[in-house]
């Protein structure tokens, strides 16, 4: 889905619009301080025209126009379908594959976007399954109408399944087995990696507030949770017959989401720490990248190797 290429190369911007408004991060990328994040917020706003006027409000003000931007699109604007990969040559595998799915969406198949991306193969039946990704043209088309109306140049449009392999953590997590845990208000994500493949990603209604709620005395947010994560990697061991998650890290980084940690570490054979964001500069609070923020940080990240 890569787009078009920037001319201000020093940095690049994820935007992510949620039902409530934008969440946006900007990182450096230039090597001497390769990852760093710059600017980071949370910008209210009800309804894609607010959103818009939001955005281009927070891109004037930080005079950004030009910069490289990744933008995700939001997880009722698209569908994913696991398939067999069809035998084809690569230059006609996103024709088979539109041709596979033309049955599976409501729209005709002539106004699809589609796109992919491989799914490891699993040890147990050697079957290459491929994931693919659906959009209607004219969705596709006003998220890059949207970024174009705030002079930002957009480089790539991605999804929140994919962007937390571009954390540095799974970057240098060659060899090992890792889980990231991502929370915000009301859900959560759970992805697993081996290497820097993404395995695993399953998403739930249980987020920050929940988990605020919990105490001593009911611990059943805990439980919900840990039941969970322990299906997914029950799934991924049982599965792909690799071996264990030997870390899980979780953001945000929070009083509760500690509490939390020390209640699954008595549950759990991994090691449990937390994701810590490149360096903050310019943030409204130093050194914090809230909830909101987190897939934006991910998307920005995206083609930096840290």
């Amino acid at each position: 889905m890569s787009l078009f290429s920037s001319a201000r190369k020093d940095t690049q911007i994820g935007v992510d619009f949620l039902p409530a408004g934008v969440a946006v991060a900007q990182v450096r990328t230039d090597k001497k301080s390769l990852g760093k994040i710059l600017l980071s917020g949370y910008l209210p706003a009800v309804g894609q025209a607010a959103q818009i006027q939001a955005l281009q409000g927070w891109v004037r003000k930080h005079r950004l126009q030009k910069s490289n931007c990744v933008c995700l699109i939001a997880s009722d604007d698209y569908d994913v379908y696991q398939i067999e990969k069809p035998i084809v040559e690569e230059a006609e595998l996103t024709s088979a594959l539109t041709w596979r799915v033309k049955d599976l969406i409501n729209y005709e198949v002539t106004s699809a976007v589609v796109d992919s991306y491989p799914l490891p193969v699993s040890n147990k039946n050697n079957i290459q399954q491929i994931s693919v990704v659906c959009a209607h043209e004219s969705v596709v088309g006003s998220y890059v109408d949207s970024i174009k109306s705030t002079g930002l140049t957009l480089s790539a449009i991605d999804i929140h399944d994919l962007v937390s392999k571009n954390l540095p953590c799974v970057h240098q997590g060659i060899g090992r087995t890792q889980a990231i845990l991502s929370l915000d208000k009301q859900s959560g994500v759970l992805s697993i990696f081996h290497d820097t493949d993404l395995y695993v990603s399953r998403d739930f209604k249980i987020g920050i507030n929940q988990i605020k709620q919990a105490g001593s005395e009911d611990e059943s947010e805990y439980d919900s949770l840990l039941l969970e994560i322990q299906r997914s990697m029950d799934y991924f061991e049982s599965y792909y017959g690799i071996g264990s998650v030997s870390n899980m890290s979780i953001f945000p980084r929070l009083p509760a989401t500690e509490k939390l940690a020390g209640y699954l570490q008595n549950f759990t054979s991994f090691d449990i720490d937390f994701v810590t964001p490149g360096e903050s500069g310019e943030t409204g609070n130093e050194g914090i990248l809230e909830a909101h923020c987190f897939h934006a940080y991910c998307a920005s990240l995206r083609d930096v190797q840290q």
